[in-house]
């Protein structure tokens, strides 16, 4: 459909100065009546699966034991929290401790912190789960159990502010840890578990490496498992650091999953929140801001909680929106502007809202971000309904491989307003997958190099039984350690297994022919002849009924202007692109990093090419089109009862370079959708109000008036 011209005016509330965007409009009482008539059903007999969490998470420190806990759960009420996360023990014991080898917080005076929040907490209806860390032990102990530690490839051991660092193979986190589990959980009422600085921990929190843990539990359990020595040096080449890499995923999981059945047995209704997915309920990642010279990834919400909602039923992402400004930086907070952003990403794919401080929200030195937080947090509390039970409207799937190619192809998706899923590699195909490759119209293989046979084989069958694959750049070439094979082992990509790679060059570009752009889509590349490609690439022969598109011309002169040009004589056969009809099934693949390119430069060639790839060549459906400006990301969930569908907008504009601004309002959005029934009811929850809409054959179609932070576009059924 023909894009609009979108109208953007500018509003006079600040985020920056701690108000919220506003909207005028409210619901009329039919509205709000048609609304709390909605049941939305339950997903499981859990508080936390597919249900609307709000979760607050405060790392106490140890000067926060002297607070006013009373002002403490107030600001929790005041933030519509369902949830709070507080440190009970590990590092420091915010109780009175009876264990030899716990320290416990001195500036209890003699108090019990814990206790006393708990109880309070509880009487506000508002949960707790306790967090633990076991990374480090206090420096009084640290002597007196040398076996518990880390040591680095120097033979020392890590000291940071009267902190020692210890290994996951030693009896600290092996056995003395669940002493510490066993006594907070007996003693109080918790309602989940929370983990800290899981697995192999070999930085302190300057950023300095010290290098794999050379202790004798780790060598000695790694030669008993492999009869290989211990690596030294982090090198993917070495077939050895290969293996040390599985040996960290299997050590690591059979821990979570040893302390996850201990949990259970001493109370089965904890749930398990870490930074893992073995042994785990909620899956916890960060949205956070670094020192580096990157801009923030406006997406990283969406990304975190995408990959679990879409890789699992059973468990639940927990992504957290960490305040403060870096590691660093403790003390002060990031933008509220891409804070706001982050948190919308877990609020409009369905996920549960998560949210983390440094001391408490009472004691903050920059409280600019609370009235957001308030704001957001109190719109989740009063639509819960809407965000109970859901699931996404996708006809896409996204399987995640290399870092920027995966980012690169979450930009390109969000940008097209393409609705789709994320799914984790190695959950492909089990039971505790919420769908199966099949229901999936067109699968995104972004640079998976990383596979083993059976992943290999899922996907092929997939492509044989009608279903449409896009793979891009070296997909399956490596076994799933991340062993080289050498060769392509996707059968349905419609190449020969071997191929040669040609590394990384400038002055490369493919060449978009006249015959090309009849396949390709001649409106979209009437103006573009050649592509940029910065990238390796793997020069294939095709094999079979295949078409190839988009021949090679490598590393062309740039310098000077008089010697800039290339001649026919430059152009190879290889092909950027190659069609194959595989069984009922069609591929696309790009052997070169196209996702990584766009994340790179987001050049309008790149994005074409996805689009055509995609949408031109694969002819994949959608139930949903619109006039969006690429500014605006768009989310599809229907509640799994039945009883609605939604579709959320994210306003992304503000930014310049490292300058996050307030969003820009942008106005008159045209959305066309099918619906999974036919619609009674279209309304708008954050400005308020009706819409009118038209309905023909199945599908709707209405004008979104305003979108100044976000927007939430409520169908109700007949």
């Amino acid at each position: 459909m023909k894009t609009i011209h979108h109208v953007i005016v500018f509003f006079a509330f600040s985020l920056v100065s701690g108000k919220v965007m506003s909207q005028s409009g409210t619901a009329s009482k039919a509205t709000t009546t048609e609304l709390a008539k909605i049941d939305p059903g339950s997903y499981d007999a859990s508080w936390w699966n597919r249900a609307p969490v709000r979760l607050i998470q405060t790392n106490l420190r140890e000067i926060d034991a002297a607070m006013n806990t009373d002002a403490y759960v107030q600001s929790m009420v005041d933030a519509s929290a369902t949830v709070v996360m507080l440190n009970v023990g590990g590092i420091v014991a915010n109780y009175p401790t009876k264990l030899a080898y716990h320290f416990k917080n001195q500036y209890m005076n003699g108090g019990d912190l814990i206790g006393d929040l708990v109880t309070k907490l509880h009487a506000k209806g508002i949960k707790v789960i306790g967090r633990f860390d076991f990374s480090k032990i206090n420096e009084t102990y640290a002597d007196k159990k040398p076996d518990w530690l880390y040591v680095s490839t120097e033979g020392k051991h890590v000291h940071f502010n009267g902190q020692v660092h210890t290994c996951p193979n030693g009896g600290y986190q092996q056995e003395y840890g669940f002493e510490i589990l066993k006594e907070a959980i007996t003693n109080y009422p918790l309602d989940g578990i929370f983990f800290n600085m899981i697995g192999y921990t070999t930085s302190d929190y300057s950023g300095t490496y010290y290098g794999i843990c050379q202790c004798n539990n780790c060598k000695k359990r790694f030669h008993d498992e492999t009869g290989m020595t211990l690596p030294v040096k982090a090198d993917m080449n070495d077939p050895v650091f290969r293996r040390y890499n599985t040996f960290k995923k299997t050590t690591s999981d059979e821990l979570f999953l040893k302390i996850g059945d201990y949990v259970k047995k001493l109370n089965p209704n904890l749930i398990i929140n870490t930074y893992a997915d073995a042994g785990v309920d909620m899956i916890r990642d960060e949205s956070s801001s670094w020192l580096t010279d990157d801009y923030e990834w406006n997406y990283s919400g969406t990304d975190h909680v995408k990959r679990v909602l879409g890789s699992f039923k059973d468990k639940v992402p927990s992504n957290v929106f960490i305040y403060f400004l870096a590691i660093g930086f403790r003390h002060t907070a990031t933008s509220p502007n891409i804070g706001r952003v982050w948190l919308l990403g877990n609020m409009l794919n369905g996920a549960p809202l998560d949210f983390n401080v440094v001391g408490t929200l009472v004691n903050q030195d920059d409280r600019v971000f609370i009235p957001i937080l308030n704001d957001l947090y109190g719109f989740h509390k009063k639509h819960e309904k809407l965000f109970t039970n859901l699931k996404p409207v996708s006809h896409v799937a996204l399987i995640k491989g290399s870092k920027k190619e995966y980012e690169g192809m979450i930009k390109l998706l969000s940008e097209e307003h393409i609705m789709y899923d994320i799914i984790e590699p190695s959950t492909i195909g089990n039971t505790s997958a919420p769908r199966q490759l099949q229901e999936y119209d067109a699968i995104i293989l972004g640079d998976v190099a990383n596979m083993d046979d059976r992943l290999v084989s899922l996907l092929d069958d997939y492509v044989k039984n009608g279903g449409k694959l896009l793979a891009t750049g070296f997909s399956s070439t490596n076994d799933e350690t991340g062993k080289p094979t050498k060769t392509i082992r996707l059968k349905s990509l419609g190449v020969m297994p071997d191929y040669d790679v040609f590394s990384q060059s400038k002055s490369t570009y493919l060449q978009v022919s006249a015959s090309d752009k009849k396949t390709l889509g001649i409106d979209g590349f009437k103006d573009i002849d050649l592509v940029m490609m910065y990238s390796d690439f793997m020069k294939c022969k095709t094999s079979g009924p295949t078409e190839a598109y988009l021949k090679l011309i490598p590393t062309t002169r740039f310098g000077p202007p008089e010697k800039s040009y290339f001649t026919d004589a430059d152009v190879t056969d290889a092909p950027g692109l190659i069609g194959n009809t595989f069984g009922k099934g069609k591929t696309v693949f790009i052997p070169w990093r196209l996702g990584t390119q766009y994340e790179f430069k987001g050049h309008h060639a790149h994005r074409t090419l996805f689009v055509a790839a995609l949408q031109t060549m694969l002819q994949t459906p959608t139930s949903l089109k619109t006039s969006a400006s690429p500014l605006i990301e768009m989310t599809h969930l229907a509640n799994r009862n039945g009883a609605f569908e939604w579709i959320g907008m994210i306003n992304h504009s503000g930014q310049i370079g490292a300058s996050l601004r307030e969003p820009i309002p942008i106005q008159n959005t045209i959305i066309r959708f099918k619906p999974a029934k036919p619609v009674k009811q279209l309304t708008l929850m954050r400005s308020g109000g009706e819409l009118k809409f038209t309905q023909t054959d199945g599908w709707v179609e209405c004008v979104v008036p305003n979108v100044a932070d976000f927007e939430m576009l409520v169908c109700l059924y007949r």
